[in-house]
């Protein structure tokens, strides 16, 4: 008797062991999609342990069949290796690009649909703010309230951050759940899935001092649409965005838009601050102005986005805006 109990409770422990190391499929969220691994990054058994006995790594270049992720917003995708023992294993979505399924292959109808991406676009579009202009719409938004309280406050006077957009602008919602897309839709902002939670502490602090709407959960709303199809993760996400701004708010374009606050800005004087990243980048660049009133630029972007990327790299082979440019705009002033 005391024999199997003792082989009752080894076989226990075995079976807790490999639920710890070994993660069966339905410890995963179901998902499907297909993933080109664009470095040789380990493929995991367990993502706590970073179990890898075999030292897999993936292939650079070769494309893998996504059968689950870790979470609604995910950090790793459960992927099926057949070479490997076991098969499934877990690898940072940051390792390569997603996809949807071939047009072919017909999802069940209970798995969350996926955004266009194809996972090759490096096209994207940058959406800087004028605060002052957005707070005459939005009075009653609690960052608005604060501004208005003390209009001496940095988004005052500098652009801040709205988002960015990997373009086509049909490239959205990717691998997001139809509730969640639902949800966003409707401005249920605060139901979203917490992305916060997933920044580092500083990228956190960074992205409310630069995106005050981060106090009406812009941040989910723009992760769920726009970030889930960036080639990166929640805080490479955020945290390059964060530099795409901090180089426009250090260049001349800041200092000549906040030396017009509270009167008319010839587009022309923005073109000509905008030329210190290149000649031509004037004609890159939408100036947003509704009922005369400067609302944001829309930067044109083109290339690999890292922290250290110049904006005048990404600006040399990104396509003109489209919009017709407009003789001047008024700089409204957070004090009115």
């Amino acid at each position: 008797m005391r024999q199997e109990i003792r082989k009752t409770f080894v076989l226990v422990i075995m079976l807790v062991f490999s639920l710890i190391l070994f993660p069966h499929p339905a410890l995963a969220l179901p998902f499907q999609g297909e993933f080109t691994a664009k470095n040789t990054c380990p493929a995991l058994i367990s993502i706590k342990q970073g179990t890898n006995p075999e030292n897999l790594t993936l292939e650079k270049g070769k494309t893998y069949q996504i059968i689950g992720k870790n979470q609604d917003i995910p950090s790793h995708y459960l992927l099926k290796i057949p070479s490997a023992n076991p098969s499934e294993r877990w690898v940072a979505i940051s390792c390569g690009n997603f996809a949807d399924l071939p047009a072919t292959t017909t999802p069940k109808t209970n798995q969350p649909v996926s955004g266009t991406s194809s996972g090759t676009s490096k096209d994207y579009l940058l959406a800087l703010s004028w605060q002052p202009a957005f707070c005459e719409t939005k009075p009653n938004n609690q960052e608005c309230q604060i501004l208005a309280k003390d209009p001496n406050r940095p988004e005052a006077t500098h652009f801040v951050l709205h988002g960015l957009w990997p373009q086509p602008i049909s490239n959205s919602y990717c691998g997001v759940s139809k509730s969640d897309i639902s949800l966003d839709k409707d401005h249920k902002w605060s139901d979203l899935p917490a992305v916060e939670k997933q920044l580092s502490p500083q990228t956190w602090q960074k992205l409310q001092a630069v995106m005050p709407g981060t106090l009406s959960n812009l941040h989910r709303h723009e992760w769920i649409k726009h970030g889930t199809c960036y080639p990166g993760t929640a805080d490479e996400y955020f945290a390059e965005a964060i530099e795409l701004l901090n180089a426009f708010n250090n260049s001349p374009v800041q200092k000549v838009v906040a030396s017009k606050i509270g009167s008319q800005l010839p587009v022309t004087d923005i073109d000509q601050a905008l030329s210190t990243f290149g000649a031509s980048t004037g004609e890159k660049v939408e100036v947003k102005c509704t009922n005369a009133v400067l609302g944001e630029l829309w930067v044109n972007l083109e290339g690999d986005i890292t922290l250290t990327t110049p904006v005048s790299d990404l600006l040399k082979d990104a396509p003109a805006a489209q919009a017709e440019k407009i003789a001047s705009c008024l700089i409204d002033d957070a004090r009115d």
